[in-house]
């Protein structure tokens, strides 16, 4: 099946693979495109990445360019840079028996493209093609099942992903990012594998998930995930067939891509809206995500359920005070003073629109005027408190200050030293 393979894939792409395919072919070995990047071609994607396989040992392909790594050289992968772009070539190989649901027990190089197909995990995965004649090699049926939009495991699926556990959630995010169904067959063989997908690591089930997000239709995989009952397997005591919000599935794909602590705090929320913080942060710690995204997803998990605790019909100054309060100084702080307004874009409001709705203007509007939010905006510090009032107690700095915030959110033209100052007399007072 040839395509316009030429006018398919940009530039420096198309040069770069043409120059891969040629020093490999004239030095005697073959070469072939391989895997996701033919399965998009296919579907007229252009593919972010480029894959190749070849019968030239991992030795013979570093003889044939300047710049090669090794970045799975145990497998028979090297990554080969040009002008910066990574492209893999592994050499044809047979994967011996799996021992431990997660990698073969061991593996051999192969002599044919045929046997380095079959290994692959499903059929729309097992295509391959020449750079040369733009011809689609496909031994599996991938073309039939691409067309059908059908997940279909090469050969028996619970041998298959009883090989690797990882696969039933690659199944998963598949039909999610390429709107495919998974043939009946195959997903019923997702549950008589549970044991080994158990076997694998969190942090490669939680890429799958990242992944996931990524892609057009991330609620499907969330849905996908109940409906198997993976979460599981990694995440003890959940029970989100239970909790998971069904009309609110659709928030997942309507949020941007551009900040993935908030598309995880949404995806948490459809899950399992009532879950407490602490029960969050445990989630988040398990699944391995870094630090920042923990902040992250925990600041705007707060924020979703603002949303639905707010009083909207309230006085002006009393909602504006709330939304200040509860909303923006927190913003504020998350981002840090100096760079928060820089940090913070369009994309955020958008993202707020979808639980904030009409209120999100009004937020976005007190946001940009930038209004004092945090103590260091105040006029006075503690430096200020101690100069002039020298017998104020140190430990009540802290409570006055808050107390000055808390009068400056309300009314940021009482952001004035004299002001504060007058202010401070009258609640020493009271501490």
């Amino acid at each position: 099946m040839p395509i316009d393979f030429k006018n398919q894939i940009p530039e420096p792409f198309y040069s770069h693979i043409q120059t891969i395919y040629e020093r490999v072919t004239r030095a005697g070995f073959e070469c072939f495109l391989v895997g996701g990047s033919v399965r998009d071609l296919v579907m007229g994607i252009t593919p972010h990445e480029y894959d190749f396989t070849t019968n030239a040992k991992p030795d013979d392909v570093k003889k044939l360019f300047p710049l090669v790594v090794e970045t799975g050289i145990k497998h028979g992968t090297l990554t080969i840079v040009i002008d910066k772009i990574h492209y893999e070539i592994t050499t044809y190989r047979i994967d011996k028996d799996y021992v431990d649901g997660r990698r073969p027990n061991s593996i051999e190089f192969g002599k044919s493209l045929a046997e380095d197909l079959r290994r692959r995990d499903f059929t729309m995965n097992a295509l391959a093609l020449d750079p040369k004649n733009y011809e689609i090699i496909d031994e599996h049926q991938g073309l039939v099942d691409i067309q059908n939009k059908k997940i279909r495991t090469i050969g028996d699926p619970v041998q298959r992903f009883g090989e690797d556990g990882l696969r039933p959630i690659r199944a998963l995010r598949f039909a999610s990012s390429l709107g495919f169904e998974i043939e009946p067959t195959t997903r019923n063989a997702i549950q008589k594998t549970k044991h080994i997908t158990e076997k694998i690591s969190i942090e490669r089930f939680f890429d799958e998930i990242t992944k996931s997000l990524r892609g057009r239709k991330p609620s499907i995989m969330l849905q996908l995930l109940v409906e198997e009952d993976i979460f599981s397997l990694f995440l003890k005591d959940s029970r989100f067939k239970e909790t998971m919000q069904i009309d609110a599935v659709t928030y997942l794909d309507r949020i941007s891509k551009e900040n993935l602590g908030f598309q995880i705090a949404v995806f948490f929320f459809i899950l399992c809206p009532t879950v407490g913080l602490k029960v969050l942060e445990d989630w988040l710690r398990k699944l391995k995500t870094s630090g920042q995204i923990q902040k992250d997803c925990i600041l705007f998990y707060q924020f979703i359920h603002l949303s639905r605790e707010m009083d909207c019909n309230q006085n002006p100054i009393d909602l504006h005070f709330i939304l200040k309060k509860q909303i923006l100084c927190p913003l504020k702080k998350h981002h840090g003073a100096e760079t928060a307004y820089q940090k913070v874009g369009n994309s955020f409001w958008r993202d707020m629109e979808i639980f904030f709705g009409k209120q999100t203007s009004l937020l976005q509007s007190l946001w940009l005027g930038k209004p004092p939010l945090l103590l260091t905006d105040l006029c006075i510090s503690g430096n200020t408190l101690a100069e002039q009032f020298p017998d104020l107690p140190k430990t009540k700095y802290g409570i006055l200050l808050n107390q000055l915030l808390d009068l400056v959110l309300k009314d940021p033209t009482k952001n004035e030293i004299q002001i504060l100052l007058e202010h401070s007399a009258e609640k020493i007072n009271n501490l």
